[in-house]
């Protein structure tokens, strides 16, 4: 399970603006909390995805839910993948 992140809106906001700067510890947590590279986050670049990425992406969201919640999660993204495919059509 992922270690909660403690940072409030002003941190994030005194980060976005300069005022303020981060461990290397603290970018990690946060790119591994969004599922996100620490280059996408430092740099706008996205590196390059192999066919699983988005197992890898959702792997630790789907660690942190409990048995008894995952019906619950089945059920939304199956709705989620039905509305997708809908709109492509």
């Amino acid at each position: 399970m992922l270690k909660k992140l403690d940072i409030t809106p002003k941190f994030c906001s005194d980060i976005e603006l300069g005022i303020k700067g981060m461990s290397v510890p603290t970018l990690c947590r946060i790119a591994s909390t969004l599922s996100l590279s620490t280059d996408y986050i430092l740099f706008g670049k996205q590196e390059k995805k192999d066919k699983f990425w988005a197992f890898k992406a959702l792997s630790p969201m789907i660690e942190s839910v409990t048995p008894s919640q995952l019906p619950y999660l089945e059920n939304v993204l199956k709705t989620v993948i039905s509305a997708m495919n809908h709109k492509e059509d």
